[in-house]
C-alpha cells in the first residue's frame, strides 16, 4: 500500500513538472510576441505597457523555475528515503 501511495505521489509530481514545462513554453512564446509588438508600436504608453507585461512574464518564469527545483529536490529526497527504508527492511533478520 505504501508503494502505491509513493507511486501516486511520483505520478502527480511528474504531471506537475509537465504542466510547468508547458506553462513555461507558453510564457516564453508570449514574451517573444510581446517583445515583437513593442518594437512595432511607436506609442510610448503601449510600449511601456508591453514592457510591464514582459517583466511580469519573466517573474512568472523565475517562479516556475523555483517550483520545478523544489519538486525535483523533493522527488530525490523521497527516492533516497525509499531506498534507505528498503535497505533497512532487507537488513532485518528473519525468524530462524
Amino acid at each position: 500500500m505504501r508503494k502505491e501511495s509513493e507511486q501516486a505521489e511520483h505520478g502527480r509530481a511528474e504531471k506537475t513538472l509537465l504542466a510547468i514545462k508547458e506553462c513555461k513554453r507558453y510564457l516564453e512564446d508570449a514574451e517573444k510576441e510581446l517583445s515583437r509588438m513593442s518594437k512595432k508600436f511607436s506609442n510610448k504608453e503601449i510600449a511601456q505597457g508591453v514592457g510591464f507585461a514582459v517583466t511580469g512574464i519573466q517573474e512568472a518564469l523565475t517562479y516556475l523555475a523555483i517550483v520545478k527545483r523544489v519538486i525535483e529536490k523533493t522527488e530525490r529526497i523521497v527516492a533516497k528515503k525509499h531506498i534507505v527504508s528498503d535497505k533497512e527492511i532487507d537488513d532485518i533478520p528473519g525468524d530462524p
